[in-house]
């Protein structure tokens, strides 16, 4: 009888540890001014542009999920498709990533709010760049 009390209670205790650890919350650091001197040995840049990025929000959870809440403006008078191959994060080991597959419509001028997920790295992302 003890054994079937006890087997439900550690099965919901280690499914409310297992979604506590998927919770993202805000990276209290933003560094996005400033500018890193990280080898880029293997020459990655993002795609050139009209994007602008105006305000970036980093997020992470337990298990290593990196986000990024980006406010981005579209500086082109005409309609543009922003691709993930337009975006580049720079992590704490000094290593680029573009986010995981991701395409928005902008229309001329436009300015707008997105949230990018860039995949579960060990180290924390220290900004997230365009170029124009």
């Amino acid at each position: 009888m003890v054994k079937q009390i006890i087997t439900p209670l550690i099965l919901l205790l280690s499914f409310k540890l297992s979604a506590t650890s998927e919770v993202l919350t805000l990276d209290k650091v933003n560094v996005q001014d400033i500018e890193f001197a990280f080898e880029n040995d293997r020459n990655l840049f993002p795609d050139v542009s009209e994007f602008k990025i105006n305000h970036t929000v980093l997020m992470s959870n337990e298990i290593g999920e990196r986000w990024g809440v980006l406010t981005i403006t579209n500086q082109s008078s005409g309609r543009r498709q922003l691709q993930d191959k337009h975006i580049m994060a720079l992590f704490a080991d000094g290593t680029r990533h573009i986010p995981t597959d991701f395409k928005q419509v902008f229309n001329g001028n436009e300015t707008q709010s997105i949230t990018l997920n860039f995949g579960k790295h060990k180290f924390p992302i220290l900004s997230i760049y365009t170029r124009n």
